[in-house]
């Protein structure tokens, strides 16, 4: 994703906003390379959380990530509006990822227990999320936690990926189911 349709103001008021979150957390969110922050982006690092890249992060406006846990971001990462990532433990993304809008990148589910009649929700059951290199997630898809996505695959729009992943494919289909093996 490279911003062309993007004018010059809207870059740099981009990189400030990325230098402005490297000053707000300056040890838990770690970046090699200059990278861009779109507008009305939701970057929150816990106190025990970090964000750590690679290499040049691109993202788009309204974009959230969350880290109570790591979020681990390899080199050319790009994500689209309105997707989040939320790590309550790990997500690990490779090299070359692309993601499409309003992707949903989440490494738990919340505990609940059925008391007297009501909902009552305790803490959240988690599993880490390991995504390849050269991977593009295409819009409205959903990564469910413990799901590790191989190198090489394309996951079809509108997705929900709940098991693994092999490389070398692409996916798609709500459970997702192997459409084609890629040479």
């Amino acid at each position: 994703m490279k911003l062309v349709y993007k004018g010059t103001l809207y870059k740099l008021f981009s990189v400030l906003r990325f230098f402005l979150a490297r000053l707000w957390y300056p040890r838990r969110f770690q970046c090699k390379q200059l990278s861009m922050i779109g507008k009305q982006c939701g970057i929150h690092i816990f106190k025990n959380g970090s964000i750590n890249c690679k290499g040049r992060v691109i993202l788009n406006d309204q974009v959230m990530l969350f880290a109570k846990g790591q979020l681990s971001i390899g080199k050319r990462f790009r994500c689209n509006k309105f997707s989040r990532l939320v790590a309550h433990e790990k997500i690990k993304i490779g090299d070359n990822v692309v993601i499409g809008q309003m992707v949903t990148i989440v490494d738990h589910d919340h505990k609940y227990i059925l008391e007297n009649g009501e909902m009552d929700f305790r803490d959240y059951e988690t599993a880490p999320i390991r995504i390849g290199n050269n991977v593009w997630i295409a819009d409205k898809c959903t990564i469910l936690k413990g799901v590790t996505i191989g190198d090489n695959v394309v996951v079809a729009a509108n997705a929900v990926i709940h098991k693994d992943v092999p490389p070398n494919c692409i996916v798609g289909g709500v459970p997702f189911r192997i459409l084609r093996q890629l040479k």
